[in-house]
């Protein structure tokens, strides 16, 4: 997820003969929108995906990364990375019928699965009859999630937020 200042913009039509009168400070006053909106979205947007995921916020933290806008590069990414969750990330308890874990913050049931304490409490499934062939069980990836539901939502909104925040840092230099 990524918000870009181009030329085509109607945030530099809008406010183009102000930035001309700021002369040089014109890129410092996009660059501190862009900088302070993206800040406060990636703050919502990791609030949204611990309502929509059920995981932790110092994980969200771990595999996200913010790259901020310069004045030379107006733009400001929010990244992250591709790692699968596994259900011990869930509250996972072992039951009769299998582990039960909160994905998405609910909690259920995974009939045939148990935990193996040896390999850091982890979830798995049988894969067959025999004793060996298991596999891992996943919850919610953060990387596929942050561009669905609310989080994705929440990006959207930061748009709009943004030209009004352009204006307000372009005042910072006009000339009283």
């Amino acid at each position: 997820m990524h918000i870009e200042l181009s030329a085509r913009d109607q945030i530099l039509s809008r406010y183009a003969n102000q930035l001309s009168a700021i002369g040089t400070n014109g890129p410092v006053a996009l660059r501190d929108a862009l900088n302070r909106e993206g800040d406060k979205g990636r703050t919502q947007i990791k609030r949204a995906l611990i309502r929509q995921t059920g995981i932790k916020y110092s994980q969200i933290e771990k595999a996200t990364r913010t790259i901020r806008a310069s004045t030379s590069r107006l733009t400001y990414e929010l990244r992250a990375s591709g790692e699968e969750t596994n259900l011990n990330l869930f509250a996972a308890k072992q039951g009769a019928e299998g582990a039960s874990a909160r994905p998405r913050n609910v909690r259920r049931l995974f009939p045939h699965t148990f935990i193996v304490g040896r390999y850091g409490a982890k979830v798995f499934k049988r894969e067959g009859g025999a004793r060996h062939p298991i596999r891992q069980v996943f919850g919610p990836n953060i990387a596929r999630e942050i561009v669905k539901g609310e989080s994705r939502h929440t990006f959207e909104a930061i748009a709009p937020r943004l030209t009004d925040q352009v204006g307000k840092m372009i005042a910072r230099f006009l000339p009283d």
